[in-house]
């Protein structure tokens, strides 16, 4: 039955959604930290940015979770995974340390944020303090990623869970102390490391449990294929789509960026980036949560796996998702009152800064259609392992985000509302850019699919090329793949079809 398959899929994506959901609660409950010290605003300013920079340089290891669900199968495979883990984040770390103590990091702050010497020194030293936080993001997911594959999502979502409830203790229990007074920035970079190494440590027990249990009631992990994998067919499968994570990522930065320097560094400008700081990670409750229907494709439909789960109930079950999540913020942003309430209540942000962030939260109401639709293309493309066709999204959303950004202030929109309109374009350009990409690849995927003789079912000239070559290197059985659920194949990779 049908709604069997669907309570499946949402018995898999609830954890995933929880876990996405707790991280942008604990972002909020890292202002509250800030936002009982001293000039508040100045202090949410400075951890904003320097939280923004490393979020950057932490998203690109967040794709580790693709390449332990889709590449991993096997402890020599694991430790090849891991091992390019770390190479990545030595050339992070190096990065970390040229910002803290070259001028390289005083041309962020000073030249580029037109921040004054004493925010720009704060934002320096945070940054080298959170330079270890990319090293955890990767870790945790990439554990999770194997996790995944063995489809015990509760796990992930639990030890979310308890990272957020870990940082909120840390929290409020250093919010006890004179550190809130003598260096606030530490208070929530602190709540950061606990909860990140709490979050750590229960997903690897929680592996070593669920392996040891497979383990020893079943051969699946056991097996003993030959691998070919090797850290350049990881960097390979990796770079693109930690790439477009990256995108994703600068694209807050360098939004803070350029709205600071329209306001010319002025006590404006700290405010608009200080709202930008409150206004993202709740802007993304209703529907941070889909981007992980990315994850479905991968992990229901891999080849050699019986599974009830079709492509098309894959697509019923992401519209469905991408319609709540619209619905949801629809409204909690538009319904007068309750986005002041929310900050002055709950974070004790001034009426003045909370009333500022009411317009940019409307624009966040529509983010939930384009998410859902990027995220069910996306996933397919995971599936097929082509992860360079997802590559040029992040090119066009790059581009449109910088021609918005110097546009729209000659039209008056300065401020989070410029901001957040010119994030909304590139949110627009972004699906359109990995919709194109995945009719794309369905259609080489077909050209090259071998010619069948209809009477037997087999290859009609055994010289013709019986493989399709992905594009990062990978080959498949290309009449499988095609006629793999081919009931749906029409519907097999896009929301519009």
């Amino acid at each position: 039955m049908d709604h069997k398959v669907y309570w499946l899929l949402t018995k898999f994506l609830v954890p995933l959604g929880l876990t996405t959901f707790v991280t942008d609660i604990a972002e909020q409950v890292l202002n509250r930290g800030l936002s009982s010290a001293e000039n508040a605003t100045e202090m949410l300013a400075t951890f904003g940015i320097a939280y923004s920079l490393t979020k950057f340089a932490a998203g690109p290891f967040e794709e580790f979770k693709n390449v332990s669900l889709v590449l991993v199968h096997n402890k020599k495979e694991a430790k090849i995974g891991l091992l390019t883990l770390f190479l990545v984040w030595i050339i992070v770390l190096i990065f970390g340390l040229l910002t803290a103590y070259t001028d390289f990091g005083y041309f962020i702050t000073h030249t580029l944020y037109s921040l004054d010497e004493r925010v720009g020194e704060a934002i320096r030293k945070a940054i080298l303090m959170l330079s270890f936080f990319p090293l955890f993001q990767g870790l945790i997911y990439y554990i999770a990623g194997y996790i995944l594959q063995m489809k015990y999502t509760a796990l992930v979502g639990t030890a979310s869970v308890t990272d957020v409830a870990v940082q909120i203790a840390t929290i409020f229990g250093l919010l006890q102390t004179d550190l809130v007074n003598t260096n606030p920035v530490l208070v929530p970079i602190i709540a950061v490391y606990t909860g990140a190494t709490t979050r750590l440590s229960i997903l690897f027990i929680g592996f070593l449990i669920l392996r040891r249990w497979r383990q020893n009631h079943t051969t699946e992990l056991a097996t003993t294929q030959e691998s070919n994998l090797s850290v350049l067919r990881v960097l390979k499968f990796w770079w693109p789509i930690a790439v477009v994570r990256g995108v994703q990522r600068i694209s807050r930065t360098i939004i803070n960026l350029f709205v600071a320097r329209d306001l010319n560094g002025s006590d404006e400008a700290i405010q608009a980036v200080a709202v930008l700081s409150i206004v993202y990670p709740i802007g993304r409750l209703p529907f941070g949560w889909i981007n992980d229907l990315k994850t479905l494709q991968p992990s229901f439909l891999k080849k050699n796996e019986s599974t009830v789960v079709k492509r098309k109930h894959i697509k019923n079950f992401d519209i469905c998702c991408l319609l709540l999540g619209f619905a949801v913020s629809s409204s909690l942003f538009w319904i007068p009152g309750i986005v002041v309430n929310f900050y002055t209540s709950s974070l004790g942000v001034s009426e003045e800064v909370a009333q500022m962030c009411v317009i940019p939260l409307k624009i966040f109401s529509v983010f939930p259609l384009l998410v859902g639709w990027r995220s069910h293309n996306t996933s397919w493309l995971l599936l097929m392992k082509k992860t360079t066709a997802i590559f040029p999204s992040a090119i066009m959303r790059l581009v449109i985000l910088i021609v918005v950004l110097n546009v729209f202030p000659k039209l008056g929109i300065h401020g989070a509302p410029l901001g957040i309109a010119a994030l909304l374009s590139g949110f627009a350009v972004e699906a359109l850019s990995v919709q194109i990409a995945a009719f794309v690849v369905e259609y080489k995927m077909k050209r090259s699919r071998p010619p069948v003789n209809k009477e037997n079912g087999t290859i009609q000239s055994s010289n013709e090329q019986e493989t399709t070559t992905f594009i990062n290197g990978d080959t498949t059985d290309g009449q499988k793949v095609l006629e793999e659920n081919e009931e749906d194949s029409v519907e097999m990779n896009s929301l519009t079809n």
